[in-house]
């Protein structure tokens, strides 16, 4: 019999991350179950498709997680979990607590690097630290994120074990689809600098906007894609016509033809301030498309040498990257090449085989320690005789 393993995330979204875990996890040793903190929705009704059990803890908001806490604890004690696994920083709070009143071990993946400490929020980044000891094992999805919880938060480098996230590749999307996308968005023979992302402001977007005029003036006329919404979109829209960029930027707010922008971009650029991995980077180069990117922590991780990496934060260096893509297009072929066969190493299925080894460990771990409290419990009673 399989040991139950139970993900927690926060918020409730259909996302690929979970459909890859409910797709490539081992059903016969660790079984799943996954469910969010919010109310029932979209998460739900898609692990429906995947013959995975779902919950929802009705707890949307943080006044209402002591109640979400005891329900998930209820759970955890009903369905026979072995292992609690949560995921960002709400559910692996709420995790923490529920997995020590269940008396089950407990472990979580750690998917933002230094976001609250560039943030100046001191007390998430002392939350961060402490579930990070409190945890059996901790998950970071790069090896930069490790160090930052190492040298940073107080969490014990030994107890953290790297695992890089996986994604299903892309598939390309059918040639008549890209080109009636293109139709839509009114482009001919521009060129197509995409960028993927939420627009907030460790993004990188402001950057990309101070690198523009350069590159236009070097390469002539580029449609810049933003796909992708987020709380900052009405300063960025607002800065986009101080600069005098209307005319190059579009907004596309959330998109589901994520395949076909890419194949019609000549270029995928993600020049983030801060960032664990690199979702966007790798789901680039799945489809052969050359990366600009910020040469940080986990961005850097991913793509290797099979893309070309700037400064951050820095529009020049942005501006020499681009350029070095559309000036080039012979050695942009190869580096979408490149990072094509990159992108292979990073799959879903190896991510969920790094997961199962950690609870493999985790689980041997809590046996022995267990073991070891039974020895000691009747050598007191053995002695008291």
């Amino acid at each position: 019999m399989g040991h139950l393993v139970c993900h927690l995330i926060d918020s409730n979204m259909d996302t690929a991350f979970f459909r890859a875990i409910a797709r490539h996890h081992n059903r016969s040793r660790f079984p799943v179950i996954i469910g969010s903190l919010a109310a029932a929705g979209p998460l739900q009704r898609g692990m429906r498709g995947f013959e995975v059990r779902s919950f929802s803890l009705d707890g949307p908001r943080r006044r209402q997680y002591i109640g979400a806490i005891w329900r998930l604890t209820r759970l955890i004690r009903r369905e026979g979990v072995s292992l609690l696994h949560a995921h960002c920083f709400d559910a692996t709070i709420a995790g923490v607590v529920a997995a020590r009143l269940a008396r089950v071990p407990m472990v979580f993946t750690r998917h933002h690097s230094e976001h609250h400490l560039r943030l100046g929020k001191r007390w998430h980044t002392r939350v961060d630290g402490w579930c990070g000891r409190q945890a059996h094992r901790v998950i970071a999805v790069s090896e930069m994120t490790k160090r930052i919880m190492a040298e940073m938060e107080g969490v014990p480098g030994d107890k953290v074990d790297v695992v890089y996230n996986g994604i299903e590749p892309l598939q390309e999307p059918p040639v008549e689809s890209v080109e009636r996308l293109r139709r839509e968005l009114g482009l001919s023979g521009e060129r197509v600098c995409l960028m993927l992302a939420r627009l907030h402001e460790e993004k990188g977007h402001q950057v990309l906007f101070e690198a523009l005029p350069s590159i236009v003036t070097r390469v002539g006329t580029v449609a810049v894609l933003l796909a992708g919404d987020g709380p900052h979109r009405a300063r960025f829209e607002t800065e986009v016509r101080r600069l005098g960029l209307g005319s190059f930027v579009r907004f596309l707010g959330r998109r589901d033809d994520v395949a076909q922008l890419i194949t019609l971009s000549s270029v995928v650029v993600v020049p983030s301030l801060a960032e664990s991995f690199g979702f966007a980077a790798l789901e680039a180069m799945s489809l052969g498309k050359p990366v600009v990117a910020s040469s940080l922590g986990g961005i850097a991780e991913v793509v290797g040498e099979c893309g070309v990496l700037t400064r951050p934060g820095n529009a020049e260096s942005l501006v020499m990257g681009v350029c070095s893509v559309l000036e080039h297009l012979e050695q942009a072929r190869e580096i979408g090449e490149a990072g094509r066969a990159r992108a292979r190493l990073f799959s879903a299925g190896r991510m969920m085989r790094g997961y199962e080894a950690v609870y493999t460990r985790v689980l041997a771990d809590c046996k022995i320690a267990g073991g070891q409290r039974e020895s000691e419990e009747g050598s007191a009673v053995a002695a008291d005789r």
